[in-house]
């Protein structure tokens, strides 16, 4: 009983102090370090080890604070990150084969990459000021190229960690048949 309550706890916990931490410190930073997305990583990682649910539950609460604290429509954060963890609990389950540290470095750029069109598309049809499409502006290229950078990076040290951390989570990267 105590288990089926303290995990999603824990998740609504570590949801809010990653988008917390996320709106008011990283993206006061400068440009190439703000574009590390420490919600979408986290994500990521609790998808990758702890399962969908999870990882749902974590983005919703993180989306819920993302879109109330932000300066957008309500919603865009949460929609955006729930349909890029359901796209990659799809790829995970149904592309990947193992879970290696190739799979998961995958993973978490292809997350980057589907959460950055998201958004893009959203801030492109939901404001009026925006002449050129999203797909056409050097400021997304450089956006997407920094955030995939940071979130794989930040990939291979999680997944070491956790390899270490746990010995139940062995890190292996391609494994004889």
């Amino acid at each position: 009983m105590l288990k089926k309550i303290s995990q999603p706890a824990f998740f609504v916990v570590a949801a809010s102090v990653a988008a917390i931490w996320q709106w008011s410190f990283i993206h006061a930073l400068p440009s190439f370090a703000s574009q590390f997305n420490l919600v979408l990583i986290v994500a990521v990682f609790t998808l990758f080890f702890f399962g969908f649910k999870s990882a749902a539950i974590f983005s919703l609460v993180s989306g819920f604070w993302l879109d109330l604290i932000g300066f957008n429509f309500f919603g865009l954060y949460l929609f955006s990150l729930l349909i890029t963890i359901i796209l990659t609990d799809w790829l995970l389950s149904s592309w990947l084969t193992n879970r290696s540290l190739y799979s998961f470095s995958f993973l978490i750029f292809i997350a980057s990459a589907v959460y950055s069109l998201i958004l893009g598309a959203a801030f492109y049809f939901s404001t009026s000021y925006l002449e050129v499409f999203f797909l056409f502006r050097a400021s997304f290229w450089s956006g997407l190229v920094y955030q995939s950078a940071w979130s794989v990076g930040s990939a291979l040290v999680m997944f070491n960690l956790a390899g270490v951390a746990t010995r139940g989570i062995k890190p292996f990267f391609l494994a004889d048949k």
